[in-house]
This record gives C-alpha cells, sequence and structure tokens, in this order.
C-alpha cells in the first residue's frame, strides 16, 4: 500500500456525473505522510498515526504544492473523482471537482 494523505474540502462535494456525495478524499501530490489536511489550513490539522505522529510543532511546518489533485472513491459509478486544488500564499484556497470528460466543473457549496 502506497502513502497517501487526506483531504477535507470546503462544503459539500458531489459526483459531476451523477450527484452521488463525495465525503472521503485523498492525494499524493503533497508529503504522503497520512497528514489530514483541511482546506483553508496552511498546514496539516492532524496525523492520526498515535505514537508514531511527528510533533505538532514540526507538523505546522509541512505545507503542499501550489497546485495539486486529490480524489475520492465515494462514488462506485465514476471511481475515482477528481478534484484540482490550489494553494494561495501556502493556504488551501480552492477545490474544483474535474469532470469524466476532464473539464474542470464549478463546485456548488463552497
Amino acid at each position: 500500500m502506497g502513502m497517501f494523505d487526506w483531504f477535507v474540502p470546503s462544503g459539500a462535494a458531489r459526483c459531476p456525473e451523477c450527484g452521488s456525495a463525495l465525503a472521503q478524499w485523498q492525494g499524493k501530490d503533497g508529503p504522503c505522510a497520512l497528514f489530514v489536511w483541511e482546506q483553508s489550513h496552511a498546514a496539516p490539522v492532524d496525523q492520526p498515526l498515535g505514537e508514531f505522529a511527528i510533533e505538532v510543532a514540526e507538523r505546522e511546518q509541512v505545507r503542499l504544492p501550489e497546485r495539486f489533485v486529490i480524489y475520492s472513491y465515494d462514488c462506485e459509478q465514476h471511481q475515482p473523482v477528481e478534484a484540482v486544488c490550489a494553494c494561495v500564499d501556502g493556504v488551501w484556497s480552492s477545490t474544483e471537482i474535474v469532470g469524466a470528460d476532464g473539464t474542470v466543473r464549478p463546485r456548488r457549496g463552497r
């Protein structure tokens, strides 16, 4: 099993093809240390590894790349659903769902 990070976008996300709710997101463009990232935060908010997690002070220094992709397997018909994300001044600031045809779709509920 490869390493990845967990992501929590702001607002509700739905499959662009059928409207299924998308709740769990992961990605491999970041540090891939099982961090939990929340949109509008610069640093990871958690690393649920118990005694193996890095110190909070060290975690607060970790950042995402300027642009990154996350994906969800919550829609059984159209998995994975991808989203393109961006950071502004080091803070995760946008998440746009990518349709099956490769076009970025505006997201409701942000």
